[in-house]
């Protein structure tokens, strides 16, 4: 099965559109998004609304969650702004996402690690940069998962990583 992995869209539809356009020239036999879908100041109902043509398989993601669950006024503004654009219908339908998708072959998927959609699984914060976790720490992270192949995002950093237990770890980076 050949994959193709997104992650942290943000309702930045100009750069949703150039990604799913690179990945029909490539081909793939699915799409699989892996949450922070409208949430910033851009374009989120269009977002949404593209997203749900597409009908990528999707995890819910951190700012998924949140302009879902939480109350406006507790919000960061983009989240607000998201959930103002896409009505509390939308939101709601963003917020029931899976928290993690199992995949035909071994394939996890997940925002940030697969038991919490606020923490990175492969970086550290040091001196307000993100790096490289430890290998230990990561594995940590992970907890114990049953795949060969895991699929995060969160940070907005393109990695490979071969990981604990031989588990491939991959974090497309952001879409835009």
């Amino acid at each position: 099965m050949r994959l193709a992995v997104i992650s942290d869209i943000h309702g930045n539809l100009p750069a949703l559109e150039a990604v799913v356009a690179d990945i029909a020239t490539r081909g793939a036999d699915r799409v699989v998004d892996l949450g922070d879908c409208v949430s910033g100041p851009l374009w989120p109902r269009e977002t949404r609304e593209r997203l749900g043509e597409l009908g990528f398989a999707t995890v819910r993601g951190n700012h998924d969650r949140i302009i879902g669950a939480m109350p406006r006024e507790t919000m960061w503004s983009p989240d607000a702004y998201a959930l103002d654009e896409i009505g509390p219908e939308g939101c709601k339908g963003l917020a029931a996402l899976p928290q993690r998708l199992t995949l035909p072959g071994g394939v996890l998927a997940c925002h940030g690690t697969p038991g919490d959609d606020l923490v990175y699984l492969l970086e550290d914060v040091v001196e307000g940069r993100l790096s490289l976790s430890p290998r230990e720490e990561i594995e940590r992270r992970l907890g114990p998962v049953d795949a060969r192949v895991v699929l995060c995002g969160h940070s907005h950093q393109p990695r490979i990583v071969r990981g604990p237990r031989d588990i491939l770890i991959v974090n497309p980076g952001t879409v835009g």
